[in-house]
């Protein structure tokens, strides 16, 4: 009987063991997923981060911005946050102090570099203090651009002010994604068919023949594009009536870790069609790929342009190539390294040449916006480098309040003293990354169709 005790209590024992272990390993699987699924929130692929004070209307405000345009959540704290890089809108929602930004807000400021990154203020209470608030932010930060878009709501009742908030963030206009890619069977530029009135989108180079020197398999949250993503040119056709006056070629900053086309492709794309030039938003590779391997895209792209120039109603000379910040800085790359019928092979002997390699990459004239020639944060003074690589009339176009305007000072100097034509557009009070904004596209449309009059 004894033994038979022990027995079943040595079976309670073992089946509460396995309970407990289950209860555990439950825990654990929970635990993993929270976590992963936290993991997977911050490094998604938005380009818009909701950063917020603790106080409760605030959060509130913020959980309703992101219901709108989507992006991340993310809590002002003393913990720091990964992958701020990613980032292109940031939008700082907090209570004002009196008037006084927060310190945590400024101590968020202080903390991370927001060059070329919008920010909006969304602020609860001090609506008549939006103004200077929005200064205060300015001067913290003087490289970003500080949209002039902000909103503030009282805290009296702030669940009542839910569609108020909704409405002014869809008016953000920061949800509305380039979806026609998902829409549309895109074809690649080597054997596509242009249809020069309407917009199109097309792969860069043929399935498993684009020349890299970088491996990227698998991304681990720090990178814009997944492993999968094919560069590829985006066509804005002149409308019907209006003259054509050439052709640009348009590549968007964001430090080479984003895109930034909402500002500084598709608008300004947009703006030059009016205008008479047959325009293309060119979505280049970004890190952990070199600025090397974006600027072929940007090579092959120019060539696919100059191949359809008939279907286009352009003369084959009459093609620019502008960026904005590390747009410009790539445009520079593909002038000074990969124009010609320079190849994908330089850098990938593996890579298999086709016919629009034969085609030259050589442009008209380059519209550095906010960039120079160089690398990354640093201009080139290359005197001797510059006078041997025949670059085109440069256009260089900045604001006084940018935290460049040296780097771009001494570029322009440099280039003027190796022989390049440089004309320059400085607007005054302007920070970096005012995209299609601050009047410049008029300067620019006059100076590029002067160059495209003496190309006749």
């Amino acid at each position: 009987m004894k033994q038979i005790l022990v027995g079943i209590l040595a079976v309670l024992i073992i089946m509460s063991f396995t309970a407990c272990t289950a209860d555990s390993n439950e825990t654990e699987i929970t635990s993993s997923r929270q976590e992963t699924e936290e993991a997977e929130s911050i490094s998604s692929n938005s380009r818009i981060l909701i950063a917020y004070t603790g106080e409760a209307p605030v959060r509130f405000a913020a959980e309703q911005t992101e219901a709108a345009v989507g992006g991340t959540l993310w809590e002002i704290s003393d913990t720091s946050l990964e992958n701020f890089e990613i980032y292109e809108t940031v939008i700082i929602a907090f209570e004002a102090d009196s008037g006084q930004l927060p310190g945590t807000v400024r101590n968020f400021l202080n903390t991370y570099d927001f060059g070329a990154k919008s920010v909006i203020p969304l602020i609860i209470n001090g609506g008549d203090q939006l103004s200077k608030l929005t200064d205060d932010i300015s001067r913290l930060q003087p490289g970003a651009l500080i949209r002039d878009n902000g909103f503030a709501v009282s805290e009296d009742s702030i669940e009542a002010h839910a569609q108020e908030i909704t409405q002014w963030a869809q008016s953000l206009g920061l949800d509305q994604e380039n979806t026609d890619a998902e829409n549309e069977t895109i074809q690649t530029v080597a054997h596509g068919q242009v249809d020069a009135g309407a917009r199109q989108t097309f792969y860069l180079w043929e399935e498993g023949n684009m020349p890299s020197v970088t491996e990227y398999t698998e991304n681990n949250g720090s990178y814009s594009d997944d492993p999968d993503f094919r560069p590829t040119v985006r066509t804005f056709p002149v409308p019907k009536g209006t003259e054509i006056k050439g052709a640009v070629l348009i590549c968007a900053g964001g430090a080479f870790q984003y895109r930034s086309d909402q500002y500084e492709g598709t608008p300004v794309a947009e703006a030059l069609s009016e205008r008479g030039y047959q325009s293309f938003v060119v979505d280049y590779r970004l890190r952990p790929y070199t600025q090397e391997e974006g600027a072929l895209d940007l090579a092959r792209a120019l060539r696919f342009v100059r191949s359809h120039a008939d279907e286009y109603g352009i003369d084959e000379a009459d093609i620019a190539v502008m960026g904005f910040s590390a747009g410009g800085i790539l445009s520079g790359e593909m002038l000074l390294n990969f124009d010609g019928t320079v190849n994908g092979t330089v850098l990938d002997a593996d890579y298999v040449p086709d016919a629009l390699d034969q085609i030259s990459a050589d442009a008209a004239a380059c519209g550095m916006i906010y960039a120079f020639y160089g690398r990354l944060s640093v201009a080139s003074t290359d005197v001797e480098k510059f006078a041997a690589s025949d670059l085109p009339p440069t256009y260089f176009a900045y604001g006084t309040r940018d935290p460049f305007v040296g780097e771009f000072e001494e570029c322009i100097d440099a280039l003027k003293t190796a022989g390049v034509s440089v004309e320059s557009h400085v607007l005054e009070g302007m920070p970096h990354g005012f995209g299609a904004q601050g009047g410049w596209i008029d300067g620019y449309d006059q100076w590029l169709s002067g160059i495209y009059q003496k190309n006749e």
